[in-house]
């Protein structure tokens, strides 16, 4: 890759910033989220900071904001500064890491935040995307956002509330093959929404520290 292709397009896997991983093009209400995420990309390579909210796209997070419920029931594969965020907006949530660092890094953040409602497991990869210890329809909502996509899929669908919602991040990559991980996780997701009658929403535009586009899917079962 030329200095100029990586100047256009920051990688191989994209057309240009403005474009996910699927070649789609973020639409005029997702351009104006390309501001905070250069700046927020800024901050956090001159400082090292950011920001205390899922590293996912702008507008699903508006969306999720809108959706939580005080009384809500939570989880998400994979920790980190969405954590805290989705702690203080729901009663009781599950955080699975598999990164012992970076477990350590966010039960620190927890701790100083003074966050008590949150279950934050360290697993290993073999136990990483199991839910058996919770029943079926217990989750209200579950964020999909580390390791193992596919069995996090078939977990989260297993144990959500009918109606309940899951956002699985990062639709757009592994596209280069069609088993991978995320291929795999996103038609799990499709599949289980089309038998249970619900809804799905594609979200391409920006998230925080990350000044290139990138898709995400909100399901509704």
């Amino acid at each position: 890759m030329t200095f100029w292709q990586k100047l256009v397009s920051g990688d191989h896997h994209r057309k240009t910033w403005f474009h996910d991983e699927k070649g789609n093009l973020v639409d005029a209400g997702g351009l104006p989220y390309a501001i905070p995420a250069f700046l927020s990309a800024l901050v956090k390579i001159l400082l090292n900071r950011r920001p205390l909210r899922p590293m996912i796209s702008y507008r699903a997070q508006r969306k999720i904001e809108t959706l939580l419920r005080p009384d809500w029931v939570v989880a998400e594969f994979g920790s980190g500064f969405s954590t805290p965020w989705l702690a203080r907006r729901c009663a009781f949530l599950l955080s699975i890491e598999d990164n012992p660092a970076w477990h350590e890094r966010v039960e620190s953040l927890l701790a100083r935040n003074k966050i008590a409602n949150v279950r934050h497991e360290l697993r290993d990869k073999a136990s990483y995307a199991s839910l058996d210890d919770y029943p079926r329809d217990f989750f209200d909502f579950i964020l999909i956002d580390g390791s193992d996509r596919a069995g996090c899929v078939a977990a989260a669908t297993s144990r959500l509330k009918p109606g309940g919602w899951i956002y699985l991040d990062n639709t757009d990559k592994d596209m280069t093959t069609t088993d991978g991980d995320l291929r795999r996780a996103e038609s799990a997701l499709i599949a289980a929404v089309r038998e249970r009658g619900g809804t799905l929403v594609y979200y391409t535009d920006f998230s925080p520290t990350n000044f290139f586009a990138e898709q995400g899917l909100l399901a509704r079962l």
